[in-house]
């Protein structure tokens, strides 16, 4: 009954004819069945074609809500939670092994292309014991991830955050200490004892900017992984887990922009330039290439609707750290993203406001982790 109404409210407020009904239905329900009810920040009982039409509703003209609705069946792009974890569990056997196939395969000799010879070999088992995995945010999924790896990895070198307390880096570098002295040998490869590579895992990046930034002076870098690298040269923390005369930083990214990925090499190089022994480089599963952002030039008409149906009081301190207002998204990404557990605030601010915030209504609201207080 619920759906029927709403069905009929968008019918009403798009002013269409019963034969648009017709034509438009089995769309809808399509979408809606197939990805966008998942959306997990809809408030309690509403589904999809009910925000559509709440959102639509908001519009003053029936152009207005034409763009707006052929935005939503040709732009929008919406990652499901099976979509999501399907990155997760590939992001081990598809761009991290290869990695440690390809390091073992220059100390065992053995030409990389054998790689089931460097697989068995005792040199791979070393290597794949002394990595590291963390979540870079509570989007990594740590869980999935644990459970798709669980017959190469032990749960003693995965940890769901970056910052560690003094006492779980004492037992993880004790538990590596033991089954390196079982793969090595009691009385060999003492100095190996360490973790050699370290994974900070994350869900999404649109622009860089929460892992790493300038700062306001631009004399030094803020962000994630700034926070990452302070922990690693304490030796209450993860210094004690490490040697930076022997390490590899890889970031993972289950979905970035290229513009992401672009953004963080030259910032990771200045953040480990003073250990020049220290090697780093970002690996992206899912890579959203510039033709996903919107364009004044294609997508001229929604963008401007966009501009003209924003709220400024929605800008904080939070969202300055992208350089500019919020219209077309943090940072300006213009992003028509939505992930099935929330929308990224690099998308555009249509997709994404939440009504209890402002004016507008977004299509996904965006639930902030960022909470003024009141």
């Amino acid at each position: 009954m619920r759906e029927a109404l709403a069905e009929r409210l968008l019918a009403t407020v798009m002013n269409w004819t019963p034969e648009d009904v017709a034509n438009e239905r089995p769309l809808l329900q399509a979408m809606a069945a197939l990805k966008y009810d998942e959306y997990q920040q809809f408030a309690p009982g509403i589904r999809f074609v009910e925000s559509l039409a709440l959102w639509l509703r908001q519009f003053k003209t029936d152009e207005e809500r034409r763009i707006a609705y052929e935005f939503v069946k040709s732009r929008l792009v919406f990652f499901s939670a099976v979509e999501i974890g399907h990155f997760v569990t590939i992001s081990y056997p598809d761009h991290i092994r290869p990695l440690l196939i390809s390091r073992a395969a220059q100390t065992t000799g053995v030409p990389e292309r054998l790689v089931g010879r460097i697989a068995n070999s005792n040199d791979f088992r070393v290597l794949r014991r002394q990595c590291l995995f963390l979540g870079l945010s509570d989007g990594a999924r740590i869980d999935t991830f644990r459970r798709a790896t669980n017959a190469e990895l032990s749960h003693e070198q995965i940890w769901q955050t970056y910052e560690m307390s003094p006492e779980k880096g004492d037992g993880m570098l004790s538990e590596l200490r033991k089954d390196l002295t079982s793969l090595l040998g009691s009385h060999n490869g003492a100095d190996k004892h360490h973790f050699r590579m370290i994974f900070l895992l994350d869900d999404f990046s649109g622009s860089g900017r929460s892992c790493l930034r300038k700062g306001e002076n631009s004399n030094y870098i803020a962000g994630k992984i700034a926070k990452f690298k302070a922990q690693l040269l304490s030796e209450e923390r993860l210094g004690k887990l490490i040697n930076t005369d022997d390490l590899y930083v890889g970031i993972v990214l289950y979905i970035a922009t290229k513009h992401a990925r672009e953004h963080l090499s030259p910032l990771l190089a200045e953040l480990f330039g003073p250990f020049p022994k220290v090697k780093w480089g970002v690996h992206v599963v899912n890579l959203l290439e510039d033709p996903v952002s919107l364009d004044d030039t294609r997508d001229g008409d929604f963008l401007a609707l966009a501009d003209s149906y924003y709220d400024p009081s929605v800008e904080d301190e939070h969202t300055r750290k992208g350089g500019t207002d919020v219209k077309r998204g943090f940072a300006g990404c213009a992003l028509p993203l939505v992930l099935s557990h929330n929308t990224p605030n690099n998308s555009m601010f249509l997709l994404w406001a939440n009504p209890e915030d402002s004016m507008i209504r977004g299509l996904f609201p965006r639930v902030s982790r960022h909470r003024s207080e009141v």
